[in-house]
């Protein structure tokens, strides 16, 4: 199968847990599912989204709340350069606005619209009620949402019953798995319509999520792709490396660095001497690493790159950007999409 961009990634993601859960609760459905994954790779197209939600939807039938057990088993690194991107913004207010990017990549059935009145923001998918399959679709919505909430941007929270859920659906025979799921949210059944609301109060609080995490949801190590390029860094260029990339590139200063190894400046300075190292050329790398990881793997738009890696303003990202590797954002994004361009293999 062929995995060449986050869509891809979490399709394969989604049937991993999907075999998971099989294993765990049908094991005598797990050879089917093989099966149909060799017929797939057999007629050479990829595992893409809506294959993967087809499997789901099939086996929704043999277990109940399939959705939330598969992304019970969601972990950090599953978000991926999304999840990095929703991490690096500055409240949950903003993190919610681009969690429907990263969101556009897990569904193919149904979009997402944020409204914000004087006591909530509602997060509501464009999901038809009397459609056949609105449950299993709502499961999906709400599983979704809240693992990369839980995880990324709220965390877990003493007033966790201020976030609503609400399901135009009545109470399924297995309520149990929602309240373990939902920990402590607020559940509602036969509402008009289902949608998410979170307190506005929450808004402006920062992410949740810790710097010490960051380097989880990078998927292949940054280091490594730099030694590829006939560049190895020493130690220190290392360990500034991580630590920048991972304060999302707010700490890229010498009192900052210094003040995160616990050193003094004039320590820093010393140490970068006999490295023959450059700390502006390191966070340069740093940055131009995850530029082009982002630009590559996902469809964040480069003003949302800029940020991302705490540029002021998109042109200053453009300008470093083209110094570093002499064409523009756009223009690379593009080159490396050649559709001619040899793909790499998953498997």
């Amino acid at each position: 199968m062929i995995l060449t961009d986050e869509k891809h990634h979490f399709a394969v993601t989604l049937v991993k847990r999907l075999q998971a859960v099989l294993e765990s609760e049908r094991p005598s459905l797990v050879t089917i599912l093989k099966r149909q994954l060799t017929e797939i790779s057999f007629d050479e197209s990829q595992l893409n989204l809506e294959s993967a939600e087809q499997l789901v939807n099939h086996y929704n039938k043999y277990i109940n709340g399939l959705y939330l057990k598969i992304y019970d088993r969601i972990n950090l690194a599953d978000f991926g350069l999304y999840g990095y991107a929703i991490a690096s913004t500055a409240t949950v207010r903003a993190g919610l606005a681009l969690s429907q990017q990263f969101l556009s990549m897990t569904t193919t059935y149904y979009e997402e619209s944020l409204v914000e009145d004087a006591n909530h923001l509602t997060i509501v998918p464009n999901i038809d009620s009397q459609h056949p399959s609105a449950q299993i679709l709502s499961e999906d919505f709400t599983a979704g949402y809240w693992v990369l909430l839980k995880q990324i941007i709220i965390g877990h929270r003493e007033d966790m019953n201020g976030l609503i859920l609400e399901f135009t659906y009545p109470a399924p025979p297995y309520y149990a798995l929602y309240e373990s799921f939902f920990a402590g949210c607020t559940l509602r059944f036969n509402q008009a319509i289902t949608r998410i609301k979170l307190p506005v109060s929450w808004l402006n609080e920062p992410i949740s999520l810790e710097h010490s995490k960051i380097d989880l949801l990078l998927s292949k190590p940054l280091i490594i792709e730099l030694e590829n390029n006939n560049k190895t860094l020493s130690d220190l260029e290392q360990s500034i490396y991580k630590m920048v990339i991972s304060s999302h590139f707010t700490k890229t200063t010498l009192p900052d660095i210094a003040h995160e190894f616990s050193i003094t400046t004039r320590q820093l300075r010393y140490y970068l001497h006999q490295s023959h190292a450059s700390l502006r050329d390191t966070v340069l790398r740093a940055r131009m690493s995850v530029a082009s990881r982002l630009l590559v793997d996902t469809e964040l738009d480069i003003g949302t790159i800029a940020e991302t890696l705490n540029y002021s303003e998109s042109s200053a990202f453009v300008r470093s950007f083209k110094s570093y590797y002499a064409i523009s954002p756009l223009q690379y994004r593009l080159k490396k999409h050649d559709p001619f361009k040899q793909a790499d293999s998953f498997g």
